[in-house]
């Protein structure tokens, strides 16, 4: 994994466990579990050791799906265009080592010795509920994006409602470059010089110096709130930043623009043209 690619990773992670609907769903779940006693465990435990097992099965298979769920959404980024087929395939790829996790969990509080038939039966019943967590987590994630997008919209009004006036320019507002206004829809922490866009369904990536996030805007209208940040549209689903671009490649006929962190993004043969004057240009 590339600089750029572990940073992501990590931003991911970080904004898992930073969101407040991901530990109330968790929570539920492990409440749930510890009061239906699905899988046996209503007969063999009781209240307290269940909830402690389910505790910490809960916990452990979702971290676990969580890293797959990253790492597909990181390697099979330039593959499948969608997200969630993404997060769907990295949660199915989580089901053996939820199902070894499980089994060994299951031994240090019931005692049945490790077999590949518990392994076996551990993973398959970690499949559906693998795809149920999907489900719930997706939904949650991006109602929780989609709310903190309002309010840091909302935020950018009204500090430009109230921004000061300057005295020197006889009342008229500073001349200052305004940011694009696309900053406005991204975490403050995220808000950096905008490196590249890629179009993924009604959302838009928005990778900037400090972080990537998956915005609700469509890519047109991204494309309309860069104001002055200078790039280009190299494909009808990506563009650059200047500052991001390092190089032109080619590779089985096809035109590939290379950026700073690694990254490579396809030109498509309509935009090729425009993409090699304006590299041209930038050289």
């Amino acid at each position: 994994m590339n600089g750029g690619k572990l940073h992501s990773a990590l931003r991911e992670l970080q904004d898992f466990a930073s969101s407040r609907n991901f530990w109330i769903v968790l929570a539920a779940i492990v409440l749930l579990f510890t009061a239906i006693g699905p899988f046996g465990t209503g007969q063999h435990l009781g209240v307290l050791p269940r909830f402690g097992f389910w505790l910490v099965s809960i916990f452990v298979s979702t971290g676990i799906a969580i890293v797959f769920v990253i790492l597909a959404e990181l390697y099979l980024d330039g593959l499948i265009a969608a997200p969630f087929p993404r997060m769907f395939l990295g949660s199915l790829a989580s089901c053996p080592v939820i199902g070894l996790s499980t089994m060994f969990i299951v031994y240090s509080w019931r005692g049945p010795e490790p077999s590949w038939q518990a392994y076996l039966e551990n993973t398959a019943q970690a499949l559906p509920i693998s795809v149920v967590f999907t489900l719930i987590f997706w939904a949650s994630m991006r109602h929780e994006k989609q709310i903190r997008m309002v309010t840091d919209a909302a935020n950018a009004s009204a500090a430009a409602v109230s921004a000061p006036f300057s005295a020197e320019a006889g009342m008229q507002p500073s001349r200052t470059p305004e940011p694009p206004a696309l900053l406005s829809r991204l975490k403050p922490e995220n808000r950096g010089p905008i490196l590249r866009l890629s179009a993924e369904d009604h959302y838009t990536m928005t990778v900037t110096s400090r972080g990537r996030e998956l915005i609700l805007i469509r890519f047109s209208d991204a494309l309309s709130e860069l104001a002055e940040t200078e790039g280009t549209q190299i494909h009808r689903s990506h563009w650059i930043a200047r500052a991001a671009f390092e190089a032109l490649a080619s590779r089985d006929g096809k035109l590939l623009a290379r950026l700073k962190d690694g990254t490579e993004l396809p030109v498509s043969r309509s935009f090729a043209s425009e993409v090699k004057a304006k590299v041209a240009s930038w050289n």
